[in-house]
């Protein structure tokens, strides 16, 4: 008997409305007839898992039933635990204080007190926390919780600014920058808003209904631009700089250093590219060799206007 195996299929009860037993074996490579012996498994550890026929028929489990902690390892709840610490500066509602404190009763006194975490995700800049964005989080983060559409500033990409309102679903951290994920009026579609970007953010009175539709990770990876093949070549002092980027199994050492790589050509690969300075060179493609070459031009220009 495979036990992640069961250990799955209760997972995706649980987290589907009804579930098919074809889509069950589809899913983990069994047979349906395993399948049946697994959900079997199940209902005899005491799962109420019941069976609907017909054409939206399946296997489902009530939503009164709630999943006992013993489903999860030591590992996963250390692993949940770091997560919830990592954001306890950003989150002040107490909720994630609450979590911790109930998955900590959990390990029935495992943990030694004072240990040294086995994982540490810290979400603040080096020169200190969150800073004039922590108001920002608390006042996004009170109208995620109550459903409250904000009126913002914001300030785009190209420098312009406008006043919209945003029905913000979800806070997301990428590369050390937040944003807010959420419908905007203006354009009636699901975007992806620069915290840093949000100036003067009011809660208003009206109260906004989740649509279908909204998927922040999809926002989050078209957020790269189109994806496209680089070629860099740079000094010995810029190894480890482009290893933490991109990856040490991009990089090939000849008679000299070489990264090849596919990333977003978003705005911010130009910028990526520059912060190295002289130690990387882009040699492909031509065209993004260019766009680094023309702004450097433009900063080289900016300072011989304001130092001659």
């Amino acid at each position: 008997m495979n036990i992640s195996r069961i250990y799955g299929i209760l997972i995706m009860l649980i987290n589907n409305r009804r579930v098919r037993r074809d889509e069950l074996a589809a899913h983990f490579e069994i047979a349906p007839r395993t399948v049946q012996r697994y959900i079997d498994e199940l209902i005899a550890g005491g799962v109420p898992i019941e069976a609907a026929k017909g054409k939206h028929g399946g296997y489902y489990i009530p939503d009164s039933y709630k999943m006992p902690y013993l489903l999860f390892t030591p590992d996963e709840l250390g692993r949940v635990k770091a997560c919830l610490t990592a954001l306890g500066g950003t989150f002040r509602d107490g909720i994630g204080e609450s979590v911790y404190e109930k998955l900590t009763a959990l390990e029935k006194g495992a943990a030694v007190a004072g240990a040294v975490p086995p994982l540490v995700i810290d979400s603040d800049a080096w020169n200190g926390r969150s800073g004039s964005l922590q108001s920002r989080l608390d006042a996004v983060q009170a109208a995620i919780s109550d459903s409250r559409t904000i009126a913002i500033n914001y300030t785009d990409k190209n420098g312009k600014s406008s006043v919209r309102k945003l029905d913000p679903y979800t806070l997301a951290l990428k590369e050390g920058v937040w944003y807010v994920y959420g419908r905007c009026h203006i354009h009636d579609e699901f975007r992806l808003f620069r915290l840093a970007r949000m100036k003067g953010i009011e809660l208003t009175e009206d109260i906004f209904t989740r649509k279908e539709g909204a998927d922040v990770r999809i926002a989050l990876s078209a957020d790269l631009g189109e994806r496209i093949s680089i070629e860099l070549e740079f000094d010995e002092s810029a190894l480890a700089g482009i290893e933490e980027w991109l990856g040490a199994e991009s990089v090939r050492r000849t008679d000299k250093l070489v990264c090849r790589a596919i990333v977003g050509d978003g705005d911010d690969l130009v910028r990526k590219i520059l912060s190295f300075g002289t130690r990387v060179r882009v040699t492909a493609p031509r065209r993004l060799a260019e766009r680094v070459e023309a702004v450097a031009e433009e900063i080289a220009a900016h300072y011989r206007k304001n130092f001659i």
